[in-house]
């Protein structure tokens, strides 16, 4: 099975890992990301190791409607809301850290959903994937920001799975635990943390199997 899988995210972590494993399967990838040097460095990564791969790049700030707007609308096959941003904080805090999170880790994949599942409706096929976190299901302090905003997430994939059902869309949150992305830089990660290519590895394999709903990494 090939076809093009869309990633917001695509640059860094679970974004990138899930990129390169569906170009190792001969996927077509459009990555989209904030940062244009990023985007130009993986089409050097795609030009060296997989010349099997189409690479599309698309540089777009999505936590602005402007930025999602601008994304374009293509015959893809798989749509990865992968993009989310992540740092501790209190709620009580005079930083507003949920305010800022809420922009790309909820509204972002909200207003992305609109504007490319109907295509997806209207062809009657398709597959969506949302990266949630198991940290719904294992609150943690200083965590408190990011957990909701991942709460809200998981909301709108149930009301996605529900209004999607029976249009030819499959529809599967993933649910990873702490994984090894850029958000541990400066801390240090638990001794069984995830890499993303685990995370990668069970995103492609919902795909390729057609597995729906919930599954937790």
């Amino acid at each position: 099975m090939k076809g093009h899988v869309l990633i917001t995210g695509a640059t860094k972590g679970i974004g990138r890992a899930c990129a390169m494993r569906f170009a190792q399967a001969g996927w077509s990838v459009t990555a989209v990301a904030r940062t244009t040097e990023d985007l130009q460095q993986m089409q050097r990564v795609w030009a060296k190791n997989y010349p099997n791969s189409v690479l599309h790049t698309h540089a777009a700030d999505l936590s602005d409607a402007k930025g999602v707007s601008s994304v374009p609308q293509g015959d893809y096959d798989v749509l990865l809301l992968n993009a989310a941003a992540f740092a501790p904080g209190q709620l009580l805090d005079e930083a507003d850290l949920y305010t800022a999170m809420h922009q790309l880790n909820v509204l972002a994949n909200h207003r992305l959903a609109r504007r490319l599942l109907p295509g997806f409706v209207a062809r009657q096929r398709g597959h969506l994937v949302v990266i949630g976190s198991t940290g719904t299901d294992h609150w943690k302090k200083y965590m408190t920001a990011y957990v909701a905003t991942k709460y809200a997430l998981r909301g709108l994939y149930l009301g996605w799975e529900a209004e999607l059902a029976g249009s030819g869309v499959l529809t599967t949150l993933v649910a990873p635990r702490a994984t090894l992305t850029a958000s541990w830089e400066n801390e240090t990660p638990p001794p069984d943390i995830l890499q993303p290519e685990e995370v990668a590895e069970v995103v492609f394999s919902a795909v390729t199997n057609q597995r729906t709903g919930r599954l937790l990494v």
